[in-house]
């Protein structure tokens, strides 16, 4: 009998005003080459590993660089649909609005935070690329974890989690905390290129060194290790 490939994971992306293009858009091209490695007994050749929606506030979201995004789905459908995603990935930019605002994504973050464990034990993954660890540490979800930010803004993350709880502000490309009790595994990640580098070992991860080695053929990047705790 074929064995069957695993079914795509689903991506959900938040854009927020003041994005910055690439800490969206990076992740989005990396994880939509992705492929799995068929096998001689699998019933199907290189399928996708990754499934993207996006969602923003408003229909349309212009990123500093004054590119236009249009989103697939409403921030409600995203909350009603929230346990579908297996990843909710978290772009940085501007990120004093959010914060002084308390705006989205705090709240979607939350609420992925908060997802039960599933029936089947498989992983939830929380990332941030860029200043979006800024959204992840005023939400509190990085409380007790390690992460690391843009280079310019390790003060600035420590200052956010300072009054949250406790969080070791690492200045690595990006770091992968172990998955808790619920199931959710945080990631955190540098600037533009380190989030390339975050969705590649999260490539490997899910489908295997090949996958991620044939991605990395692609887009023509050398891919650089972050810390996996």
């Amino acid at each position: 009998m074929a064995k069957q490939t695993p079914q795509p994971l689903k991506v959900l992306y938040h854009l927020h005003p003041s994005l910055d293009t690439l800490d969206f858009t990076g992740p989005l091209e990396i994880l939509s080459h992705a492929t799995y490695t068929p096998t001689p007994d699998s019933d199907t050749d290189y399928s996708k590993v990754f499934h993207n929606t996006i969602t923003a506030a408003s229909e349309h979201t212009t990123s500093n660089q004054n590119c236009i995004f249009k989103r697939h789905i409403s921030v409600p459908e995203a909350y009603a649909t929230l346990t579908d995603y297996d990843v909710l990935i978290i772009p940085g930019g501007g990120s004093p609005g959010v914060l002084t605002g308390k705006t989205e994504p705090l709240g979607l973050i939350k609420a992925f935070a908060a997802l039960p464990k599933r029936e089947n034990g498989r992983v939830r993954t929380l990332m941030s690329v860029c200043t979006g660890s800024l959204f992840l540490g005023e939400t509190g979800v990085l409380n007790g974890l390690s992460a690391t930010t843009h280079k310019n803004y390790y003060g600035r993350l420590r200052e956010v989690c300072e009054s949250k709880g406790k969080t070791n502000v690492l200045q690595e490309r990006f770091v992968v905390n172990k998955a808790d009790e619920k199931g959710l595994r945080v990631i955190t990640s540098g600037g533009v290129s380190c989030g390339l580098d975050a969705s590649l070992w999260l490539i490997g991860d899910v489908a295997g060194k090949e996958s991620r080695e044939r991605v990395m053929d692609v887009v023509q990047y050398a891919w650089r290790e972050g810390v996996v705790l």
